[in-house]
């Protein structure tokens, strides 16, 4: 391997903040939409429990009001969810990396950062918190498309690659999970998990709106908005989609690289496309979809674990609880891997 195995991590863990940078921000931005007649009081308790959070957020906010989720979310550096975290995580790993990526890639990043630095709190309030998730979608969007035009293609392109579709079919089986977060926390105003309405704005913050309304001519049901964006294999935000492009890779760096280590992690990415397979099949889909999102979500967590193990040089999570904070652990990893 003529990548260390340190910068592949970072290669890998970059595009994945900069992706959960960007599906926060779609998320918010569903909900605001969907919400955007209630008034700031109103609880947000769904985002905290979509995320496990809960026990991060109540000690440092008294109630999950609008204000104290979005600025947890948002602009909070304590959280290691949040977009302001995790960009500044994607510009130190992109630091470490100077000598590997690209100045463009460097430099679209570090400006995008710096931008995202003065966000004032007025810009977090209801009327313009919009225009702020344009801007943080906005701005990943061009960090990808700076690195899909420019970054060589060689062992680096696959692990960042990797690491957006796993992050991409987390974040979209997150997505999916809303309806749920919000009816156990009584969060929704009006209608249950067949809200054709809310189904809708869901496709819209996948970018799938378009593609889903070119395929089916019969509204957003909820069975099959649900089923496509779990195992359409050709929308890229998909579960299946991302899911098989992380298999892909890992072929890939087999073939191409030599690097065979990475077959525990392809028999769980087989596994996984066979439970996505069989969950499709469902046909009320919608009434096991929290079920089917969390061992997505579970498998998905496994396979970081495996990656780390195998690629990254990391030691192997002994008990569960280790193995249930390997998320929270990965979001500060760049600060003991990158130098001032």
């Amino acid at each position: 391997m003529s990548l260390l195995a340190r910068s592949a991590e970072e290669l890998f863990w970059l595009a994945r903040y900069i992706e959960r940078a960007s599906s926060l921000a779609r998320i918010v931005e569903t909900h605001m939409a969907y919400d955007r007649a209630r008034d700031e009081d109103v609880s947000w308790a769904w985002l905290v429990a979509l995320h496990a959070d809960w026990e991060r957020f109540n000690a440092s906010y008294e109630d999950a009001s609008f204000k104290n989720v979005i600025r947890f979310y948002v602009a909070d550096m304590a959280n290691f969810g949040s977009v302001r975290f995790s960009l500044r995580a994607a510009r130190e790993n992109a630091r470490a990396l100077r000598a590997v990526i690209p100045t463009e890639m460097w430099n679209q990043l570090n400006e995008f950062y710096n931008r995202f630095l003065i966000v004032s709190e007025a810009e977090l309030d209801p009327i313009r918190l919009w225009r702020t998730c344009t801007q943080i979608k906005d701005g990943c969007y061009a960090q990808i498309g700076v690195a899909q035009s420019t970054l060589y293609r060689d062992e680096g392109w696959r692990f960042f690659s990797l690491g957006l579709a796993l992050e991409r079919a987390d974040q979209t089986s997150r997505l999916l999970d809303v309806k749920f977060a919000q009816l156990a926390t009584g969060s929704t105003p009006a209608g249950g998990a067949g809200d054709a309405t809310f189904w809708s704005l869901v496709l819209r913050s996948a970018a799938a709106y378009q593609a889903f309304h070119r395929l089916e001519h019969r509204g957003a049901d909820p069975n099959r908005v649900a089923r496509f964006l779990l195992v359409n294999p050709s929308h890229p935000r998909s579960v299946t989609y991302s899911v098989m492009q992380m298999k892909a890779m890992l072929d890939e760096l087999a073939s191409g690289f030599g690097l065979t280590q990475g077959q525990p992690a392809l028999e769980q990415i087989t596994a996984l496309i066979a439970l996505l397979q069989k969950a499709s099949a469902e046909p009320e889909l919608v009434g096991r979809l929290h079920a089917i999102n969390d061992s997505v979500q579970r498998s998905l967590i496994d396979i970081t674990d495996v990656l780390g193990t195998t690629f990254f040089g990391h030691a192997e999570a002994a008990t569960p609880v280790a193995k249930s904070q390997s998320q929270s652990a990965a979001g500060s990893q760049f600060q003991s891997q990158t130098s001032p």
